[in-house]
């Protein structure tokens, strides 16, 4: 089941003649409603044309230019915590904004905790990754590590606070039950969250598609699915805005863990409808 010949076989091309129907509706259909925290996860949530992603339900934000929202971002202190993924956005971020500057924290790995200021804009950006399981290769050090969990009750939050979380693809390697389990602690500190500061906005990022050449069994996209499903129901409810990983690489077909800065730049722009 789990040999290279039965992972991701090509669909055959001889199909026979595919009747296409006109749909009744010949009018076009505009989506006016503009993306915003509260929206349920759905999959499938959208599609994508020309690279470029296209929620089903709701507008999602249009730019050229990252700076072009500069000032939805004045004041902003930007709280990222999670893994690999999401520090994409991280780098994206101070890559395209030029007043960001990287203010530098004097750790040596890659992993390292990463803070990004722009005086300009009295913003802040900041990157930690989620404690344990986290798999890498690099030395680590362990020093000032904390759940999600417990950065989160560490956040006074206020309408200038945002905070986005990615947390799962260091899970695949693991029982789906320590995952489930990290998941409910992380949703009853965002409700602890949401009552003592309402106006916060919380920004949940579900797991990106990865490689399918080494380590079947415990890093596929099996595993992804499952967390997809298991994070769907423990944030069900929440007033929180999702972008969806899964679904957008899926409909990209990246195949990559870390995917091209045009794939991951919409999940970007999805991220900046949410903020502004």
């Amino acid at each position: 089941m789990i040999s290279r010949s039965n992972i991701r076989v090509r669909i055959p091309t001889d199909f026979h003649h595919i009747n296409v129907s006109h749909c009744n509706n010949t009018g076009h259909i505009s989506i006016t409603k503009t993306c915003k925290i509260g929206m349920k996860l759905e999959y499938p949530s959208g599609y994508a044309m020309k690279d470029v992603w296209y929620p089903k339900s709701c507008r999602m934000l249009t730019y050229k230019r990252l700076e072009e929202v500069g000032t939805c971002l004045q004041g902003k202190f930007i709280h990222m915590f999670g893994d690999s993924t999401v520090k994409l956005w991280y780098d994206y971020m101070g890559q395209k904004i030029k007043s960001l500057k990287p203010f530098h924290l004097y750790e040596d790995n890659w992993s390292q905790q990463l803070l990004n200021l722009d005086l300009e804009r009295n913003m802040k950006i900041s990157w930690k990754r989620h404690t344990f399981p986290f798999i890498t290769t690099t030395y680590q050090s362990w020093k000032e590590e904390r759940t999600i969990t417990r950065e989160i009750d560490l956040i006074r939050g206020d309408n200038r606070t945002v905070i986005i979380l990615s947390i799962g693809v260091h899970f695949r390697a693991y029982p789906l039950y320590y995952f489930i389990k990290r998941l409910h602690n992380i949703r009853r500190a965002i409700e602890r969250l949401l009552i003592r500061s309402p106006e916060t906005k919380v920004i949940i990022k579900t797991e990106n598609t990865g490689e399918m050449d080494k380590n079947f069994e415990t890093m596929s996209d099996f595993h992804a699915a499952m967390h997809y499903s298991v994070m769907e129901i423990v944030f069900n409810g929440l007033n929180v805005g999702f972008v969806n990983g899964w679904d957008m690489t899926n409909a990209f077909d990246t195949n990559k863990i870390h995917p091209a800065d045009k794939f991951y730049g919409n999940e970007v722009k999805m991220l900046m409808t949410y903020i502004c």
